[in-house]
């Protein structure tokens, strides 16, 4: 969950669901429902459910397929990193593109999720995954600053990982990386 996500049935969900999340994976109590899946269904499902808070703000939101891959994991986890991760796009840019895009390779899949928002400075960019961070220049936004731990502690959990690569005042790119 993002420290306020977007929530296509509920509108915004409150912070105690991000810290309902943390608490079962602080304690171990997160269950696994492993399966394969499509990474590109992802990627399609997320365009659909944010489409409509996308073009609230103008903002076009597209998918771009490169190749698709299939892999073993929780979707319902995954899918729930890239909320996160797209609700976050979308919160910091204030005009111009976001896209999802599915890539596959020999040994893993990947999903970026990239924006053309505000960017997060290099020095930032570790910070940004401790929990309660938030950085000085979004302060003015909602959120408590542990969605994106929150989306590392998920992936890491399905043997996966996530990385930013961002420029300030050119938008960011967060990539779901899932061994396949």
């Amino acid at each position: 969950y993002a420290d306020l996500i977007v929530d296509t049935s509920k509108g915004l969900t409150s912070m105690i669901d991000s810290f309902l999340v943390y608490s079962k994976l602080a304690n171990g109590k997160a269950t696994v429902k492993e399966r394969p899946f499509r990474m590109m269904d992802i990627a399609e499902q997320l365009k659909m459910e944010y489409e409509p808070f996308a073009a609230k703000k103008q903002l076009e939101l597209s998918v771009n397929n490169k190749a698709d891959g299939v892999v073993n994991g929780d979707k319902e986890k995954v899918l729930t990193i890239g909320r996160n991760l797209l609700s976050n796009a979308i919160k910091y840019t204030d005009h111009g593109t976001i896209r999802i895009s599915a890539v596959s390779y020999e040994m893993f899949a990947r999903i970026d999720i990239s924006d053309t928002g505000s960017g997060i400075s290099e020095s930032e960019q570790a910070k940004i995954f401790a929990r309660f961070y938030r950085s000085n220049s979004v302060q003015k936004q909602e959120g408590v600053g542990i969605g994106l731990y929150l989306a590392r502690q998920i992936i890491s959990g399905e043997g996966g990982y996530i990385k930013v690569a961002s420029v300030p005042g050119k938008g960011s790119t967060f990539s779901i990386f899932l061994p396949k």
